[in-house]
């Protein structure tokens, strides 16, 4: 083979090579612990500590996938530098005397602003008041509230739509809030209560399903899957079939062909045909979260305890069991 042949053949493998370190994607898996978040390399399963103050509650990525915003103890809300793996900014919504509570969170496109769902209280004469739920519009730098609605009681989970224009709350009914106007609004409900759905949306996974919000609810029929499309805004609602487990959470696999709820067990969901194809008890004990890794070769299973446990995909076999820092209320997956 002649120099120029050979120049020619070695740039191809390095351009090949190149391309397939580009799309070989990297997971890590953030463990929402007690005065800890803890970052899980889904390659090597190598843990990294994050100290936070309180318990690791609600979280959300940033659009840009540069930050993650997790509540601590549902009163502070750190801002953690997805690069530099550190807590760079923590918030309060506080305001003349009330403590806020916080039960849902989303984060605008732009990154500057937040939505959050609260719960208010304060002091006055020695007495405890309870304030009236709200969802505030704050800023995300200094927690300055900038807009504010009354919202019925209840809701626990928050899903912004259609370009940041609408925002649904989702509680015992789903509220469609219009956010686009200079004071918000709620206007419609999608009866969930009436219809003897029964959800506990305090979990989703928004941003590792591409854009679709999804939990499981429950009603005299069984267990279904209640999806929101943040693209289209359409709010769907699949029953499935077949005797339910019970599951807190839900997940769909890389390629949409299956979902996977946990509680107890690990239930595989075939979405084509909306059966339960395995249900596979955890050994460890209940669970709040379940997460695929982007290549579809494991899942992992956990929070709620202090352990981790990791299953092979193809076989449902466990393969190991992480042990943690700390119990956990649930985790996230962050594709590089």
């Amino acid at each position: 083979m002649n120099i120029k042949k050979y120049a020619f053949f070695a740039a191809l493998l390095l351009c090949t090579m190149a391309v397939s370190d580009r799309v070989e994607a990297k997971d890590l898996i953030f463990h929402m612990g007690n005065e800890m978040i803890q970052v899980i390399d889904t390659d090597t399963d190598e843990i990294t500590d994050i100290p936070i103050k309180g318990a690791a509650r609600d979280s959300v990525f940033s659009a840009d996938k540069k930050f993650l915003y997790v509540t601590g103890t549902r009163r502070v809300i750190h801002k953690l530098d997805l690069e530099k793996m550190q807590i760079v900014n923590s918030i309060k919504v506080e305001e003349k005397g009330w403590e806020r509570f916080i039960y849902g969170l989303v984060v605008s496109q732009d990154g500057k602003t937040g939505y959050v769902n609260v719960f208010s209280r304060r002091t006055e004469a020695g007495e405890v008041v309870i304030g009236h739920p709200e969802v505030l519009q704050i800023d995300l730098d200094n927690g300055k509230i900038l807009r504010s609605l009354e919202v019925p009681f209840g809701i626990v989970s928050l899903c912004l739509v259609e370009n940041d224009t609408k925002m649904y709350a989702i509680g015992q009914d789903i509220f469609t809030i219009d956010v686009a106007k200079k004071q918000m609004e709620i206007v419609d409900t999608i009866s969930m209560f009436e219809e003897g759905i029964n959800i506990l949306a305090l979990w989703h996974y928004t941003a590792e399903n591409d854009g679709v919000w999804l939990s499981p609810y429950y009603s005299a029929e069984g267990m279904g899957l209640l999806s929101i499309d943040t693209k289209s805004g359409k709010v769907t609602k699949t029953m499935l079939l077949g005797e339910p487990p019970f599951a807190y959470n839900a997940i769909y696999s890389p390629d949409k062909t299956k979902a996977y709820a946990i509680m107890d067990d690990v239930a595989v969901i075939d979405l084509k045909t909306r059966t339960y194809t395995k249900i596979v008890p955890i050994t460890e004990g209940t669970c709040y979260g379940i997460i695929p890794t982007t290549d579809g070769k494991k899942l992992y299973a956990g929070a709620g305890g202090s352990t981790i446990t990791v299953f092979d995909v193809a076989t449902m076999l466990p393969i190991k069991v992480l042990q943690m820092a700390t119990d956990g209320m649930g985790m996230r997956r962050l594709t590089l």
